[in-house]
């Protein structure tokens, strides 16, 4: 009789925490901060957007979230102006949690840390994981499917295509062509330029490395693409600047393009625009199916 008794309040106490378990499950995060851009454009597209307190300096997209409260930047934050939000939960990218996640956690308060994003199935885990953290399975299964659907497309399209060899810069002294860092081959930019129909010209498999002109002329790329952070209507002065790189073929046929960083370097659902922004430089006959995203 006693042992009934036991298993039956070990059962009953059983199915409590259970309960429990899944009922905490069910509590979606009402207050987030979040410590990176690509992460708050993954929440906005979950649907979950209006439960962001707290963003990074560096946020733009959606243009709301210019107007969200600032907690610093990218690699250091504001731990006061993080607290005074008084999030329920606080996401940020695995290299930010090497950084400064364990002093986040030691103020009390609630972390997500995404795993990755060096590659497009990074990208896609992300945002299935957030699906799950969020409570929006379903949009974020949804939203995968999506992604996926337009990155075949865009390799559908470019397939048959010729190969052009690119260089994609993503930094460099300003007003010269000293300091210059490009894209390797290790990581997702790599991998929306192969979908559109490029080839790097670059075969490190770092994520990207400094090089010189005389790497440039050595490359002898078709077409050079530079990744600026500042606003575009400076288009023509860095054309200027690359216009002095004359024995550089892609400088001599008007091969060198200048893209905005929302187009390339969010880790996020924006990642169909930078392959197809992509595919539309280096196959302008693809406008035609898409328009032009520039």
């Amino acid at each position: 009789m006693i042992r009934k008794t036991f298993f039956r309040g070990l059962l009953t106490a059983f199915f409590i925490f259970i309960t429990c378990l899944y009922s905490f499950s069910d509590d979606s995060p009402e207050r987030i901060v979040s410590l990176s851009p690509n992460l708050t454009q993954v929440i906005y597209a979950l649907g979950e957007f209006d439960n962001i307190v707290g963003v990074t300096i560096y946020d733009d997209f959606p243009p709301e979230a210019k107007e969200l409260p600032k907690i610093g930047g990218w690699i250091n934050p504001n731990y006061e102006a993080i607290i005074s939000l008084k999030p329920d939960l606080i996401v940020l990218m695995k290299d930010q949690d090497t950084i400064f996640g364990e002093k986040i956690r030691e103020l009390g308060l609630k972390t997500y840390v995404v795993d990755s994003n060096d590659s497009i199935n990074d990208i896609l885990k992300s945002i299935s994981d957030l699906g799950v953290v969020l409570n929006k399975d379903q949009e974020a299964k949804s939203l995968r499917n999506n992604i996926e659907s337009n990155l075949n497309e865009i390799k559908e399209f470019t397939k048959d295509q010729q190969k052009k060899k690119v260089l994609i810069v993503v930094g460099r002294s300003p007003g010269t062509l000293e300091d210059i860092y490009v894209i390797g081959r290790d990581n997702y930019i790599n991998e929306l330029l192969v979908l559109a129909g490029g080839e790097n010209v670059v075969k490190n498999n770092r994520l990207s490395i400094k090089i010189t002109q005389e790497a440039i002329l050595s490359f002898d790329p078709d077409v050079i693409v530079e990744v600026n952070h500042e606003k575009l209507d400076r288009e023509a002065e860095i054309l200027n600047t690359w216009a002095n790189l004359k024995l550089s073929k892609a400088v001599s046929n008007d091969q060198v393009f200048i893209l905005s960083s929302t187009f390339l370097l969010h880790p996020s659902q924006r990642i169909v625009d930078g392959a197809r922004v992509l595919a539309e430089i280096l196959h302008p006959e693809i406008k035609e199916k898409y328009g032009n995203n520039n």
